[in-house]
């Protein structure tokens, strides 16, 4: 599984913004919270159970994920569509509908 963004913040982030927002040691919550809930890190150095500021948890997207429109009139007008980082605001993957 090759994990393609992370949704925190209400919002979609590249690895990269979330590598330096999340895999710097730290921590929400107590230090028994750290404990138990983020035992591991995932292959970008992700904690597993990392809540965002507003308590939600951190979620990997993977390659597989949708995150397209598939609604035929939208697509007409908009054949490509684009996921951006909600931080550095790269592309982080794009979608050409074939029509």
């Amino acid at each position: 599984m090759n994990i393609l963004a992370y949704a925190y913040e209400a919002a979609v982030h590249c690895t990269t913004c979330t590598q330096v927002r999340f895999s710097d040691g730290s921590t929400h919550g107590s230090e028994s919270d750290v404990a138990t809930l983020r035992p591991a890190t995932d292959s970008n150095g992700i904690w597993y159970q990392q809540a965002d500021s507003e308590g939600n948890l951190v979620h990997a997207m993977f390659s597989y994920d949708e995150w397209q429109e598939y609604d035929e009139a939208f697509l007409a007008e908009n054949p490509t569509q684009y996921l951006a980082c909600g931080d550095c605001h790269e592309v982080i993957d794009e979608y050409t509908h074939e029509a």
